[in-house]
């Protein structure tokens, strides 16, 4: 997988979460968010041609 620069589209909800996990400073919350959200739209932006 070749990496290149992306941009990501968030929804509400992906915006609130990053604003709760901020708040919260909830390490185990964060990491669950990139793994599970973040992690899986840079993978498919990356796909894109």
């Amino acid at each position: 997988m070749t990496l290149k620069p992306v941009q990501l589209t968030l929804s509400v909800e992906d915006v609130t979460d990053i604003l709760h996990i901020a708040v919260d400073q909830d390490p185990l919350r964060a990491l669950n968010f990139v793994k599970t959200v973040l992690a899986k739209k840079v993978e498919k932006a990356l796909q894109r041609h």
